[in-house]
């Protein structure tokens, strides 16, 4: 079978902003440099030296700075092209290729680290669609240019009679009514038809507005859709409601929530970094997948969606949860605007290599503007469309007479042609076999490919933080190694950014769980005591750093059971030290933790590159080095914010394998729209971060378990039938402050009591505030206007 050919500098499709396609090893001459070719590296360094001698220019031809090589592909990215051009010569080809790099790492040895090409442009959408969730966020546009108004504000100038303090003859006027909407004109499109526009509140047109407060209750307390529906029906008219409200106000809810949510993010940043001070971000990031029921009964396939979800560790703060679901999407809609030209006829399939021996061969994942999505659920995702239609057709439409079947036949055929169409273009032209498993993207939306979900939500997440170091847990992921190098290059560079990959025993018992921490509080205990008495510490010695001296004291080497390295085959790189250890604590649920260390500080990890995986035996200087990351490692905020999802919201249950039954089964409850799920989601996360205040234990406090010692609480036992009381020994209790996320991460959100205490902010007066609109002149209008309600029903109350 006749195959392709290519140059490295053929199919490159750059770099970007975040330096994808780049080396990842920190350590490496090509660290964050993209491709050179050979002529312009060796012409540009003997421009810039040119005393240096042959050899050492060829050094820099073969071995400089965007020296890579094309390398081979895995096997089951193999594709075959057998329609078309090549209905006759089936071309075989790989959708994606592998780079090596030919640098050389600071030691002098060649780097030769692998990395898959990706795309930039659809990392760049894929950030743009989280940015501001799904265009949730986005605000109104100019409707001659689109240029939106959150993006430029003084571009924009208020504009209309109500806005006006005199009239005509030059008299004050005197506001009878507070304007519900505001007119705005972009300046630069003046004239020009949608340059002018009227900007209202989203809650303007509600009439009944009580429901707003049931809504939410109802879905942060395990309610359905249709628990819903009846109790929001029977509470006010007695009538059943449409599904349709309760999904407006869902909607709004989400769009309310999360423009608080960003409001407040950015007065806490701007405090941070007006305050000068020193942060150091300690992050936690996991996973959650969750399955979306079927939507039609001829259709019975589950939607899996993986969401990423990274929180404060202090705190508990939930930063972000990004879906890899892009609900805008309509995939037959996108097949046929990027497939198929105004005439049906294929468009859009392949790339043109002038002046090559390949004049042009079928699109890679990286060039089709459909590769930011699973290709292949996409494609089942059109197919699935049709059928459906073809389903529901033959059902209503009428066959009685002969014109009827006739013109029913037709449409049935020319849907088949149009499934003909997509796997033409999808099995014989790109290679994809249709997707028939039992999991696969809904054709309302598209799920998205993780790899391009992820780098987008540790981009934005970046965005988020006020400068300073931070400090990374994650699982072992795959699809991270190729991503946290050039997501924080600027801060690899700079020694702010450590990566540490952790797991543990997520299978244990509560006996065996309880059993440990037992045993760990007790070894601890005695470590401490034997300190005290060697004078190793002393009673000013803090927790944290009788923590981290157990914790080097003990600390061993992490092997498998048949002495293979402990961590998976993404992360046995020249990349990442390979060396992984077992830390001596139990406590935060994370019970037999392993700590590896990908990205540490530039010394210490080209120190821990220098050991093997199987290094027994560790330095006093290496242990007590290692202690502080291997205490900082921890995925507890993270667990915590999805056991609290799991349990309270009854659409985030899983709807899973239906045990004996085979395929994916329906669970009652859950949800079978996932753009209605991501909205459930957004919510629940921003009232879990401000408006839910509730116990927390640091999980560094747990792992100390000295840190705000208990107090003795008096008891007493009252005599039944009488007024004496039995006195009995005081027990010692720790009572943790019941503060939300947002109040222990320093948001000033809250609310103070007369007495020093803190509430959480009032979450009736939130809703109806313009809090998309913050720091604009809109917002200021409106705000004003808020304001003057108040004081009109105050001086009536006072009349009154």
């Amino acid at each position: 079978m006749a195959k392709f050919n290519f140059k490295l500098s053929q199919l490159y499709p750059g770099a970007g902003k975040h330096l994808i396609n780049t080396c990842g090893n920190p350590d490496c001459s090509n660290f964050g440099q993209p491709l050179t070719g050979r002529a312009d590296r060796k012409f540009f360094w003997k421009q810039k030296h040119p005393d240096l001698s042959p050899e050492q220019l060829k050094l820099i031809e073969m071995h400089g700075p965007g020296a890579y090589k094309l390398a081979g592909a895995d096997k089951k990215h193999r594709r075959v092209s057998r329609v078309f051009a090549y209905e006759n010569n089936p071309h075989g080809w790989s959708d994606q290729r592998t780079v090596r790099c030919q640098g050389q790492t600071h030691d002098g040895y060649l780097c030769d680290t692998g990395f898959s090409i990706l795309s930039p442009d659809h990392l760049n959408e894929e950030i743009d669609r989280l940015r501001n969730f799904n265009g949730i966020l986005d605000g109104p546009s100019c409707g001659a240019c689109g240029k939106r108004f959150l993006d430029d504000p003084d571009e924009f100038a208020l504009d209309g009679a109500h806005e006006r303090s005199k009239d005509r003859e030059g008299k004050l006027l005197r506001r009878k009514k507070t304007p519900s909407s505001l007119r705005v004109l972009h300046k630069p499109c003046r004239g020009q038809k949608g340059a002018l526009f009227s900007i209202s509140l989203p809650h303007a047109g509600q009439k009944t507005t009580a429901d707003n407060l049931r809504i939410l209750g109802a879905v942060l307390n395990s309610a359905g859709i249709v628990d819903i529906q009846r109790m929001i029906g029977t509470a006010t008219t007695g009538k059943k409601i449409g599904m349709s409200r309760i999904y407006d106000r869902i909607e709004w809810l989400e769009a309310v929530f999360l423009a608080y949510e960003r409001e407040m993010l950015r007065r806490w940043k701007d405090k941070i970094e007006r305050s000068g001070e020193n942060v150091e971000h300690l992050l936690s990031h996991d996973d959650m997948v969750l399955s979306v029921n079927w939507e039609t009964s001829t259709d019975r396939r589950n939607t899996q969606l993986n969401c990423a979800i990274t929180a404060d560790a202090r705190s508990g703060y939930v930063y972000r949860l990004d879906v890899d679901f892009d609900p805008r999407a309509t995939p037959l809609d996108l097949f046929n605007a990027t497939y198929l030209d105004e005439a049906g006829m294929p468009k859009n399939l392949e790339q043109l290599y002038p002046n090559s021996k390949v004049q042009s061969a079928p699109k890679f994942s990286w060039q089709r503007p459909t590769g930011r999505y699973h290709e292949s659920q996409f494609f089942a995702a059109c197919v699935n469309e049709i059928k459906a239609f073809q389903s529901r057709a033959k059902r209503r439409m009428p066959k009685k007479d002969k014109s009827q079947q006739a013109a029913r036949s037709a449409l049935i055929q020319r849907t088949k042609g149009m499934i003909t169409n997509i796997r033409m273009i999808s099995e014989g032209w790109f290679g994809f076999p249709i997707d028939e498993s039992e999991e696969r993207g809904s054709f309302k939306g598209m799920t998205t490919r993780d790899i391009y979900t992820k780098g987008a939500h540790f981009a934005l997440l970046k965005e988020m933080l006020p400068r300073g170091s931070i400090v990374l847990t994650t699982e072992q992921e795959a699809t991270l190694p190729p991503l946290l190098p050039h997501i924080f290059d600027k801060e690899i560079r700079e020694d702010r950014f450590t990566w540490l990959a952790m797991s543990f025993n997520k299978k244990a018992t509560k006996p065996e769980k309880l059993g440990k921490v037992k045993e760990y509080r007790k070894a601890r205990k005695q470590f401490h005591n034997d300190g005290m008495y060697a004078g190793r510490f002393d009673f000013e010695t803090d927790a944290q750093t009788v923590s981290e001296a157990f914790i080097a004291e003990h600390m061993e080497t992490a092997l498998r059971g048949n002495g293979a390295p402990f961590q998976i085959s993404n992360y046995q790189s020249e990349v990442f030290p390979s060396l992984w250890v077992r830390s001596s604590t139990q406590a935060s649920g994370e019970i037999d933790k392993t700590v590896g260390f990908p990205i540490l500080p530039r010394n210490l990890r080209r120190t821990m590159k220098k050991l093997a995986f199987d290094q027994e035996e560790l330095s006093q200087d290496l242990r007590e080095e290692l202690a502080p990351w291997v205490y900082k490692a921890t995925l507890q905020p993270v667990s915590s914010f999805m056991n609290s999802l799991r349990e309270r919201m009854s659409v985030a249950a899983r709807a899973g394998s239906g045990g004996a039954r085979v395929g994916g089964s329906y669970i009652q409850g859950a949800i079978f729209n996932p753009r209605t799920l991501i909205a459930l989601l957004n919510i629940y996360r921003v009232h879990y971060n401000f408006f839910e205040p509730r116990p927390y234990a640091c999980p560094y406090e747990a792992i100390d378990d000295l840190v705000d010692p208990p107090k003795l609480t008096s008891r007493a036992l009252r005599i039944p039938g009488t007024e004496e009381f039995v006195d009995l020994p005081p027990r010692a209790r720790r009572p943790r402050p019941r503060m939300t996320p947002a109040m222990r991460h320093g948001m000033d959100a809250f609310t103070k009591r007369k007495d020093g205490t803190q509430d959480p902010p009032d979450i009736y007066r939130m809703l109806y505030r313009p809090w998309l609109y913050m720091g604009t002149k809109l917002g200021a209008r409106f705000e004003r206007s808020r304001r003057n309600i108040k004081t009109k029903a105050i001086t009536n109350h006072e009349k009154g």
